[in-house]
């Protein structure tokens, strides 16, 4: 291709870059209102560059007068329980599905695979949680969803690409299936533990539906019922605790959000390189 049209790969390259700018863009805009001085700020749509640097508005979301620290707390709490948790259950569930010698291994994956497309709809799950007596409590955030199907089958199908002589060799020397699983399986899977492990995080971290749906309490309000709160029903700055700072209503609600898109930022890197090897391997099964 390079012989053939070298103006190709400039195009491409053009291509992508002008596409991560469009992305980059919102978030270059939100950062700089959050740290823009009320007298600098006029409130313009697009704000491109801060007028009267201020850090202000981050002052008071870590300050003990606003719900917002509370809020990444309960939202860090949830993001650690759930993804250990799903991480558990997902692992486990793929490991023995992945065995073809489990008696009517097809049956009980037709019926896991069945739960991808249908569910019982809004109202029964709402009574089923309620009758387990999870309602207001910071488990309901996360373990009505702690195993996802799609990861499930992600999981199996990288088992089943694992060697079995492993596995053999592992039995011969006396280990369990647990001890394998433990010892052998997992530290062979850490591409796809931590891509999958990703994704649950993300998810919970983001999770608001759940919080909204089933929490009352104002202890347990997670970061982003709060963010939803101020940005979708437009909740007051008095309510959130900000009206004795020198900010207004926008710029306290754009600091709130790079608050909560930090954590994602700093944990994307550490498993960016699992990504590509993590995925592939699970999604194709050979």
């Amino acid at each position: 291709m390079k012989k053939n049209f070298p103006i190709a790969d400039f195009f491409i390259h053009l291509f992508f870059i002008v596409f991560a700018l469009l992305i980059l863009l919102p978030l270059w805009m939100i950062l700089i209102i959050s740290v823009s001085s009320p007298e600098g700020y006029a409130g313009s749509a697009f704000h491109m560059w801060s007028s009267g640097f201020t850090l202000d508005a981050y002052k008071r979301i870590f300050s003990n007068s606003s719900g917002i620290l509370n809020g990444f707390w309960v939202s860090i709490r949830v993001t650690v329980m759930g993804t250990a948790l799903s991480m558990l259950l997902t692992s486990l569930a793929g490991y023995v599905l992945s065995k073809k010698n489990l008696p009517g291994r097809n049956m009980m994956f037709r019926f896991v695979l069945f739960t991808m497309f249908f569910s019982g709809g809004l109202m029964p799950f709402y009574t089923t949680v309620r009758g387990y007596g999870l309602t207001n409590t910071i488990f309901v955030m996360f373990v009505p969803t702690a195993i996802q199907t799609y990861y499930v089958i992600l999981m199996k199908n990288y088992f089943e690409g694992l060697p079995d002589s492993i596995e053999e060799a592992a039995k011969l020397d006396g280990a369990n299936d647990i001890q394998i699983l433990l010892r052998v399986v997992i530290p062979m899977s850490v591409p796809s533990f931590a891509a999958i492990a990703l994704f649950y995080a993300v998810y919970y971290w983001n999770e608001y539906f759940y919080a909204s749906l089933f929490v009352q309490s104002n202890s347990l309000q997670s970061l982003p019922v709060l963010l939803r709160q101020m940005i979708v029903q437009n909740l007051t700055l008095a309510q959130m605790g900000a009206q004795t700072m020198a900010t207004n209503a926008e710029q306290f609600k754009m600091a709130c959000i790079i608050v909560s898109i930090i954590p994602v930022l700093i944990a994307y890197p550490f498993v960016q390189k699992y990504f590509t090897k993590g995925l592939n391997i699970g999604a194709v099964k050979e």
